[in-house]
């Protein structure tokens, strides 16, 4: 019996364990539980708290830059206000300014209105005095016939000297060399006559190289003249007179038929240096011979030789083309001259300035002097009659 209640009770006990070992591991899963949830809330309250972190720095950084806009607009409103206050001091000035023009208007009235009235009384004062001009018209009447008569006997003693000073009449000066012998001694520009025709031209005489009695054809020292330019101005001449210009082919023939003359050419390079060609014998032929050249007689000191090349060559400009070469050297090397085969020579070229004037093959070209790949910085060419 008692067997039996020990084993009663140990199987109570048994069952005790078992249960309270029951509840430790559910307790224990519980607490298991709880602390997996205790850590999930305090992940996400870190996470609350990171964001709202970062929702006040944002918010920080969109106060100042709020404050920011509001400082700009304060100083927009206080430029605001200055060119407010600008714009109303000058709207004063101009009604001040426009007030002071009323009253000026109003004096300037008044003055017309003075001056009309004095021109009015000076017209009543000169009618009343036109009976006085009468007389007086009679003695000026006396008077011219009196030197009219005076006149008519002077031109009958004075008629010999009358005949030598009509000789001196424009229309005998035909070249700057006519203009030199009769004393002006002065360069500048002189009015000529085309030789048997009574039509007038411009000329630049040049009265003091070698001799002086210059007529000058052409003339380049600054660029401020095209010279790429057609037959037609090249025949009637371009550009000023008293600057950079070509005197003209038909004028240069027409002087040059009439007597023989002499070619000087005058060069100056970038460097200041100087040199010149002359040819004792130069002639143009006329338009129908495309002003052929005619050269001889060459001296100077631009050269062993001449570089107008050969004789004989007819004139080209950009739209007529009468060189030997089918490359058409007026377009290809620029401006109108006796190219030849293109030639030495090109005193009509393009004009470069210095520091662009070299490796230049369409430039103011003279091959004798500088070769055939250097831009002049000035030249001349005049005539004059040889037996000068």
């Amino acid at each position: 019996m008692v067997q039996i209640q020990n084993n009663a009770v140990q199987n109570h006990t048994v069952t005790m364990i078992k249960i309270g070992t029951s509840l430790l591991s559910q307790t224990a899963e519980q607490s298991r539980k709880i602390t997996t949830v205790e850590a999930q809330v305090i992940n996400q309250t870190t996470r609350i708290e990171r964001q709202l972190l970062e929702n006040s720095i944002s918010t920080s950084k969109l106060e100042k830059e709020f404050l920011q806009q509001i400082n700009e607009i304060n100083k927009l409103k206080e430029k605001n206000s200055f060119l407010e206050k600008g714009i109303e001091d000058m709207e004063g000035k101009r009604n001040t300014e426009l007030e002071t023009l009323k009253e000026e208007k109003e004096e300037l009235k008044k003055l017309v209105e003075m001056l009309a009235k004095v021109i009015k009384e000076m017209e009543q004062q000169v009618s009343s005095t036109s009976s006085d001009n009468t007389a007086m018209k009679q003695q000026q009447q006396e008077l011219t016939n009196t030197v009219n008569n005076l006149i008519q006997t002077i031109s009958v003693t004075r008629q010999g000297s009358n005949s030598a000073m009509m000789q001196d009449n424009p229309d005998q000066l035909i070249d700057c060399a006519v203009v030199f012998k009769q004393g002006n001694k002065k360069s500048g520009v002189y009015s000529l006559t085309i030789p048997g025709t009574k039509q007038q031209f411009k000329a630049y005489c040049d009265m003091e190289t070698d001799g002086g009695g210059w007529t000058v054809i052409q003339k380049r020292f600054n660029g401020l003249v095209d010279f790429h330019q057609t037959w037609k101005n090249y025949t009637m001449g371009f550009g000023d007179i008293s600057g950079e210009h070509w005197l003209g082919n038909e004028i240069i023939s027409k002087l040059t038929q009439e007597k023989q003359h002499t070619l000087r050419i005058d060069l100056m390079d970038w460097e200041g240096n100087m040199a010149f060609s002359k040819y004792s014998q130069f002639s143009l032929d006329g338009e129908k011979q495309n002003y052929r050249i005619n050269l001889n007689g060459y001296s100077g000191t631009a050269g062993r030789t001449g570089s107008m090349g050969q004789t004989g060559g007819d004139f080209s400009a950009k739209d007529l083309d009468n060189d030997k070469c089918v490359c058409k050297c007026s377009q290809m090397l620029s401006g109108g001259w006796w190219f030849d085969a293109c030639g030495p020579s090109n005193l009509n070229g393009i004009y470069y300035q210095q520091g662009q004037n070299t490796n230049r093959f369409n430039g103011i070209k003279w091959y004798y002097w500088k070769g055939s790949a250097y831009s002049l910085k000035a030249t001349t060419m005049m005539i004059r009659p040889a037996n000068f």
